[in-house]
């Protein structure tokens, strides 16, 4: 301590003897006109004011030696390698998102602004195997999955200390995982000598390590509609403890299945789902899942896809519907209904009330259901149903053809079935056609028939005084199939409709050919039994997706790519396609896919997958005229490098390096913004000065005194 009065202490020495001098007259002066209670108290209260102006005439000060912060530096590391990037358990946040909030040098109470207004500039840095510097896009490099090289960044930190500058303290946020470079602790030793201490932050959770993985065992099953479907799964824990889990079975976004199982440390285990009768022909997307440990190493093994190709069935379900009875129909029902491969069924309105109804199941009236429609693989619908069916009904048979891959074959008037059907009808407009003799047709091979049918030899034909249809425009990918000898015009004209079929006949009263004679009664049988197996098979994908058997790679390009087919089945180079992805962490990515020059109708594009995991990838296909096409697949993608092998939290290691340094170790979940770390004990410092006459302390007292004897005075009459 020490006193600022700029002059000779004799004068200061002076002025208190004067002080003292008068103080003493005064006070005889007050004990003499007043009480000697009263005078005592106000002689004290004026000593304490007099001597505190003393002591602030002298100007005394206190001095102390502080750290200079222009001669040293404080270094913090953060971890950017792929082990930050994993949640430990239920947290929500990642490891390197419990970091950054620290470092959010927008915020005055962030804890990186509070050491800069400290100790001047803080140099941040950040390594995996290099060192970067901390910048507002640093956050992301952990999506890289690059190696760890604590022992690196710490080497490289002495080596490049300036010699004007020394290195007060150096802070480290990591979860402690070093695969590269040399040991934490041998570095330490370097920090130990040279007295730097080296404070960590520790970033993780101790918790097991392990992989639970799940995969379809048999990738090209067997699979017929209407029949019985066995798939296998094989799940292994390689955790060290018991592991308790559940397996669901999931086809779309309905829950087949769920299976509780558990798991002995390092088994394997193969598990038989329970037969599936798929209804439908056509492409199916079965996935599994399980519920992942905390601790699970590899999230890309926990869930895996299978794309089935379920075959059409042995047996077709066939329904005929009409608002009246036709003479075409008991032919019909004679050549199906006596054959195995069909199951024919029937709905004819007989009156306003009454209805014929063939099928145990077939109930007398319109239907209602929109999932109606579903149960049948082929339909042979008169045009004139469609007045006393709903928009529900009418929509669900577009779904039924559209989406389920259906068969649809329309038989009468076709305005009203243009105007509510749209393009699913193959035909835009035809002529009515009422022949004074037999109009002679011609049957294609394609697709129908086979070289073994010989069409060539068959004669159907449009009967005579019986009213029939010529096509005159049809949609641009349907084709004719029964044309006239004449004039070429379509009888039957056929297109495919997302994945199913469609089909537009000309000819209701082709039942004469029955009656013809014995040769056209074996053709009718031939030509209609052909048409209904065609219609029930279901179209080609039109939309095939890749599936990939080995995960893509996170922090890389992952492709999508999807081959598709106009409704003509070409392969098609005018439309859009897009593919929306999410997965993990809420991720959420619209993509739009290019035609990919070297094979036609194929679309392609990619994204960057941040997090490993499952991700749902949705492509949707437009075409000019309105026809929209979807369908979902799934990728999975795994952490690259070693970075995924170990990604447990290095708890002790971080210990001793603290230790070892004489730095402090903290959790992050309980570090502050306004913790210090511990700096080294010999840095460079600065004395300064710090004045007590500047204390406001001593104007209070001041002010306390003389308010307390005015108020005295006051009480007791005196001025």
């Amino acid at each position: 301590m020490g006193w600022d009065w700029p002059f000779s202490p004799y004068w200061f020495a002076l002025i208190v003897g004067i002080f003292c001098l008068l103080l003493f007259f005064h006070a005889r002066a007050i004990l003499s006109s007043s009480p000697a209670r009263l005078g005592w108290k106000l002689i004290i209260l004026r000593l304490i004011s007099g001597t505190l102006f003393l002591f602030l005439l002298a100007r005394p000060f206190v001095t102390s030696d502080e750290p200079n912060p222009k001669e040293f530096k404080l270094l913090t590391f953060t971890d950017l390698s792929g082990s930050m990037n994993t949640r430990d358990g239920d947290q929500k946040e990642r490891r390197i998102g419990l970091v950054r909030p620290f470092f959010d040098s927008d915020k005055s109470d962030s804890w990186i602004s509070q050491m800069r207004d400290k100790y001047g500039k803080v140099e941040s840095l950040g390594f995996s195997n290099t060192v970067q510097r901390l910048s507002r896009n640093s956050w992301d490099s952990t999506e890289l999955g690059k190696k760890t090289a604590i022992g690196d960044a710490l080497s490289k930190s002495l080596r490049n200390e300036k010699e004007n500058k020394s290195l007060g303290a150096v802070v480290v946020f990591s979860d402690g995982r070093n695969n590269l470079g040399p040991s934490v602790l041998e570095v330490a030793k370097e920090f130990r000598a040279g007295g730097i201490p080296v404070n960590v932050v520790g970033v993780g959770r101790e918790q097991p390590v392990g992989d639970l993985s799940v995969s379809f065992l048999d990738r090209k099953p067997n699979a017929v509609a209407k029949e019985e479907l066995l798939l296998t799964a094989e799940v292994e824990n390689e955790f060290e403890d018991i592991i308790k889990t559940k397996l669901s079975l999931l086809l779309g976004e309905n829950t087949l299945e769920e299976i509780s199982i558990s798991l002995a440390a390092g088994e394997k285990r193969k598990i038989s789902f329970s037969p599936i009768v798929p209804k439908t022909a056509g492409p199916q997307r079965y996935r599994i899942m399980t519920t992942a440990p905390r601790g699970d190493a590899d999230p890309s093994n926990n869930s895996d896809s299978l794309l089935v190709v379920v075959k059409a069935p042995d047996q077709f379900t066939t329904l005929y519907i009409s608002n009246q009875m036709h003479p075409l129909f008991p032919f019909i029902k004679r050549v199906l209904v006596n054959e195995e491969r069909f199951d024919f069924r029937a709905l004819v309105r007989m009156s306003e009330k009454a209805f014929h109804a063939l099928g145990e199941e077939m109930r007398p009236e319109y239907p209602t259901d929109p999932k109606f429609w579903m149960d049948y693989d082929a339909i042979l619908l008169d045009t004139n149903v469609l007045f006393d069916l709903n928009t529900t009904m009418i929509a669900s048979l577009k779904d039924y053809v559209q989406k389920k891959g259906g068969g649809l074959l329309l038989f009468g008037e076709l305005e009203y079935a243009r105007k509510n059907l749209g393009g699913l009808v193959p035909v835009k407009e035809v002529e009515r056609v009422l022949a004074k003799e037999n109009l002679s047709l011609l049957t294609l091979e394609e697709p129908l028939f086979g070289p073994v049918d010989e069409v060539d030899k068959m004669k159907p034909f449009l009967p005579k005084k019986l009213p029939g249809f010529f096509v005159k425009e049809q949609n641009a990918a349907a084709r004719g199939v029964v044309l006239s000898r004449a004039n070429g015009k379509a009888v039957l004209s056929v297109q495919a409709y997302g994945s199913g079929k469609v089909g537009y006949w000309g000819s209701p009263n082709d039942w004469r050919r029955s009656m013809n004679n014995e040769d056209g009664a074996k053709e009718f049988r031939h030509f209609w039994q052909a048409l209904v197996q065609w219609l029930g098979t279901g179209g080609e994908d039109r939309l095939k997706t890749e599936d990939s058997q080995s995960p893509f790679l996170r922090g890389m390009d992952a492709p999508l790519r999807v081959d598709a087919l106009g409704a003509d089945f070409e392969p098609s180079m005018n439309a859009m396609v897009e593919a929306q992805v999410s997965g993990p962490d809420d991720f959420q990515q619209v993509i739009q896919l290019y035609p990919e020059g070297s094979l036609a109708g194929r679309y392609a594009g990619n994204f960057r997958p941040g997090l490993a995991g499952a991700y749902e990838v949705k492509y949707t296909l437009k075409f000019p005229d309105g026809e929209t096409l979807e369908r979902e697949n799934f990728l999975r993608v795994s952490e690259a490098g070693e970075e995924a092998i170990d990604v447990s939290f290095a708890r002790l290691d971080l210990q001793m390096l603290a230790k070892l340094t004489g730095g402090q170790y903290l959790s992050v979940s309980e570090l502050e913004n306004s913790w210090d770390p511990t700096f080294a004990e010999d840095l460079p410092s600065v004395r300064k000065r710090h004045s007590l006459a500047n204390a406001w302390v001593f104007f209070i007292v001041l002010f306390l005194v003389a308010g307390i004897e005015w108020v005295m005075r006051r009480q007791t009459g005196l001025r």
